[in-house]
C-alpha cells in the first residue's frame, strides 16, 4: 500500500511545476498577442499611407493622371476650377487666342467632342456662344455636331449653308473644297445641297460630288446615283455604283443627327 506522506512532495513538486509551465505559456502567449498586435498596426499604418498618398495624387492630377502634354491641357480645360470664374466655352476661348496653333484648335475640338453627351459641363448656350466667338471652321463643325448629336441641328444647317454659293462657282478648286468640307459635316442637310450636283456633265465633279454624298447621304439620294450606272466614263460608273452600295445600307434617319462617330471620323487629329 502506498503511503501518502511519502507522494505528497512529489505531487507538489509536479503540481509547481504545472504552475510554473502554465505560467511560461502566459507570457509566450502574451508576447505573441503583443507582437501580433504590434504587426497589424504597422500595417495598418503602412495602408492608411499609401491611401493618403493616393488621395494626395489624385486632388493634384484628378482621375487618370494624364500621361502626355495634350492630355493635361484636355484636362485642364475639361474641368471648372475653384477660383476661376470661367465657363469651359470661355476657357476654350482664352486658350485659343493664346495658342492660334493647328495642335490647339485640335485639342480644343477634342473637347468639345468628349463632352457631346455632357451638358452640365457644356451647356447648349455655351455651344452656341462659343460658336459666335471668332473660331476657326473646325471648331465651329465639331460644335454644331454635337448640338446636332443632341438633337438640334440648327447650328449646322447654319454652317453648311455658307458653303453652297461654292457649290454653283465657276472655280473647280473652289467647288472642291466646298464639297470636302461638306462632307466632314457628315450631315444630311449638306447631302441634300450636295446631290443636285449629280446632274452636272462634268467627270470630275461628279466623282467629288459622290465621295462627298457618300459621307453625308442615306437612301433618299439614291435614285439619282441610279442614273450614273451606265455613265460612259467607268471611273463614274463605278463609283456611283460603290455609292449606291453604301447609301442603300443607310435609313431614311441617317445622318439626320449625328453620332459620337461621325463627329470623331474628320475631326482635327493631334499630333502627339
Amino acid at each position: 500500500m502506498t503511503n501518502p506522506k511519502k507522494n505528497s512532495p512529489l505531487i507538489a513538486a509536479f503540481l509547481a511545476a504545472l504552475v510554473v509551465l502554465f505560467a511560461a505559456l502566459l507570457v509566450v502567449s502574451h508576447h505573441h498577442t503583443n507582437t501580433l498586435e504590434n504587426k497589424i498596426q504597422e500595417l495598418e499604418s503602412q495602408l492608411n499611407q499609401q491611401t493618403q498618398a493616393r488621395q494626395e495624387v489624385q486632388q493634384i492630377a484628378g482621375p487618370g493622371v494624364a500621361s502626355s502634354k495634350s492630355d493635361r491641357i484636355i484636362k485642364d480645360l475639361s474641368t471648372r476650377f475653384t477660383g476661376d470664374p470661367r465657363s469651359i466655352s470661355e476657357k476654350l476661348r482664352d486658350f485659343l487666342k493664346e495658342n492660334p496653333d493647328f495642335q490647339s484648335l485640335a485639342i480644343a475640338c477634342k473637347v468639345v467632342a468628349d463632352m457631346a453627351d455632357n451638358r452640365e459641363a457644356l451647356s447648349d448656350q455655351e455651344i452656341n456662344w462659343l460658336y459666335q466667338q471668332e473660331i476657326k471652321p473646325e471648331l465651329k463643325r465639331v460644335l454644331a455636331q454635337v448640338l446636332s448629336r443632341r438633337g438640334d441641328n440648327a447650328l449646322l444647317n447654319s454652317y453648311v449653308a455658307q458653303y453652297k454659293p461654292a457649290l454653283s462657282s465657276n472655280n473647280p478648286d473652289e467647288r472642291q473644297a466646298a464639297l470636302m468640307e461638306l462632307a466632314k459635316t457628315r450631315y444630311l442637310g449638306a447631302a441634300n445641297l450636295i446631290s443636285p450636283l449629280l446632274d452636272e456633265k462634268d467627270p470630275a465633279l461628279l466623282q467629288n460630288v459622290m465621295l462627298a454624298l457618300k459621307a453625308t447621304g442615306n437612301e433618299t439620294h439614291t435614285t439619282k446615283l441610279k442614273t450614273l450606272l451606265n455613265h460612259p466614263d467607268p471611273s463614274v460608273s463605278w463609283l456611283a455604283q460603290d455609292t449606291l452600295d453604301t447609301l442603300e445600307t443607310m435609313s431614311k434617319k441617317a445622318h439626320l443627327h449625328l453620332s459620337n462617330a461621325d463627329i470623331a471620323a474628320d475631326s482635327p487629329p493631334i499630333m502627339e
